[in-house]
């Protein structure tokens, strides 16, 4: 895949990292100078400085024959504009970093975003197994990309509708981290029941993550 990253802070920068890692192609856009140097020269990737709010930059960067453009500035309202040029401008699939939890999804949608990235939610989610089950995954294994975090909706053909969540079969490594319904973060016990309408966050190994996404 080629994809665009906005961003050249620590998130955009390991993001980069691993998709270099998975052979994906991949190209960041930053104001700053000094990130684009440090990034290009550490990495050995295209690292382009400009502004993602400007459609030039975009076209530049290739965006209508990239598969993912990903918005990973600090400004949520910045992201939001990147995301909406992106698509504008034919992206096909457009990602992006939220800090606030409480925007309307409609809203989203309609600025063209497909992915909404939580970072600070989620990683409230999976601190909190870390420390209560360390058996499960340490972030040692986050930090070299052997695990990764799913964020999948669950629909009324879903298999785990309906369910409790110690009623949920998952691999060994695997751990249902939290629960978006609506606007709320829910972190789940085992009573906790999963219902279609919401997005469930589950941390997992690489090596099973298909069969994660195959239980859904």
């Amino acid at each position: 895949m080629y994809i665009i990253i906005v961003g050249a802070g620590e998130v955009g920068y390991y993001l980069a990292q691993l998709l270099l890692e998975e052979e994906h192609d991949a190209v960041v856009i930053d104001k700053s100078a000094e990130r684009c140097d440090k990034i290009s020269r550490e990495l050995d990737i295209v690292a382009t400085q400009g502004d993602g709010t400007e459609p030039s930059v975009l076209e530049k960067g290739g965006v209508k024959e990239c598969d993912a453009v990903v918005a990973l500035t600090g400004q949520d309202e910045t992201n939001m504009i990147i995301s909406l040029l992106a698509k504008e401008l034919g992206a096909k699939q457009v990602a992006a970093r939220i800090g606030k939890v409480d925007y309307d999804e409609e809203v989203l949608k309609k600025l063209g975003i497909d992915i909404v990235i939580h970072p600070e939610a989620a990683a409230a989610g999976y601190i909190a197994e870390l420390i209560t089950k360390p058996e499960v995954l340490d972030l040692a294994f986050i930090s070299r990309g052997s695990a990764e975090i799913m964020e999948i909706e669950i629909t009324e053909k879903s298999k785990i509708a309906g369910k409790k969540v110690k009623e949920i079969e998952h691999p060994p490594g695997t751990a249902i981290v939290a629960l978006f319904e609506g606007k709320n973060l829910l972190i789940p016990d085992a009573e906790t029941l999963v219902k279609a309408g919401q997005k469930i966050l589950i941390l997992t190994k690489r090596e099973v993550a298909e069969k994660v996404r195959k239980m859904i």
